[in-house]
């Protein structure tokens, strides 16, 4: 009767660890980490949530799942995969990817994530 319960037990704990992750969204970070080997060598990537987008000003702030908000300078030429400048919007999920020039964080690339992803 134990090992039934045990295993019972065992059961429910990774159904519900299963549904957490599939709730979340959640994959893997890669707040601040360095660019594919396909980018230059001196390019980050941060992925996370649009905190506010202002074409105007050419500014983009995303907000990685950990660490601090990230300020980019953006222009309606930046490309973007997945869709276009149009979608990126508040609470949109997407992974950038930029260089750091002087004190500013220039966009190269930004890649809409599907929603419900991490981020």
């Amino acid at each position: 009767m134990f090992a039934a319960h045990n295993r019972w037990s065992s059961v429910m704990l990774l159904i519900l660890l299963s549904l957490f992750f599939l709730v979340s969204g959640c994959v893997s970070t890669e707040n601040g980490a360095k660019g594919s080997g396909k980018m230059q060598s001196n390019t980050l990537t941060v992925k996370g949530r649009v905190q506010k987008v202002s074409l105007g000003d050419g500014i983009l702030v995303v907000a990685p799942l950990n660490g601090d908000h990230i300020t980019l300078k953006v222009t309606e030429k930046t490309p973007v995969t997945g869709g276009s400048m149009k979608e990126v919007e508040k609470l949109r999920p997407v992974r950038v990817t930029y260089t750091v020039e002087g004190k500013q964080n220039i966009a190269v690339s930004i890649e809409l994530l599907p929603q419900g992803s991490c981020g």
